[in-house]
């Protein structure tokens, strides 16, 4: 998770995304259920969306990975103007396995210029009130901003605010039971 700064980053139109990139550390990889985001504003009418991605080179793809999109109207988006404390949970409709070692991405996009998303800016404040100034990078994923959905310019003294957030399975004994339907 990032800290948020006093810095905002406007979340553009469907084709002008915003993108963060992440490494998969987990030995056998994992399943991620839930995205937390950090807004400052949102649009009143249009919805906000993210998506799971591959990477290439270390840039934004735009290959979908499997299971990995959410849509979220704005009564579902948590507002937080002052702190950035207020997260806005994406929960993916099925988990999504991501390999080990490798570098994925979520992109967020919306068709609206007024949803914007808490940013850390390298040399800035903390908003949280600890009044510490950021001096590394919370992780080591970029922030991409793009205008056209496929050219992607980095920019790494800044990081979006987020929460990835992963399952975890019960490794417990369990009894399944399976039967056919009668059939006439």
């Amino acid at each position: 998770s990032s800290t948020g700064a006093g810095f905002l980053a406007r979340c553009p139109t469907g084709v002008d995304p915003l993108s963060q990139t992440f490494i998969i550390e987990e030995i056998n990889g994992c399943f991620i259920t839930k995205l937390d985001l950090f807004f400052s504003a949102k649009d009143t009418s249009l919805p906000v969306w993210v998506e799971i991605r591959n990477t290439v080179n270390g840039y934004p793809s735009t290959k979908l990975i499997p299971f990995g999109r959410k849509v979220l109207e704005p009564a579902d988006i948590n507002v937080d103007a002052t702190t950035g404390s207020s997260a806005t949970t994406f929960t993916f409709d099925s988990p999504i396995f991501l390999q080990a070692g490798q570098e994925y991405c979520f992109v967020v996009m919306s068709n609206s210029l007024e949803y914007k998303l808490w940013i850390s800016q390298m040399g800035e404040f903390d908003v949280s009130g600890s009044n510490r100034i950021i001096s590394a990078q919370p992780h080591l994923g970029s922030l991409f901003k793009s205008q056209n959905n496929r050219a992607w310019d980095a920019v790494q003294s800044q990081d979006m605010k987020f929460t990835l957030r992963k399952a975890a399975f019960s490794t417990s004994g369990a009894t399944i039971s399976l039967s056919n339907d009668n059939i006439g």
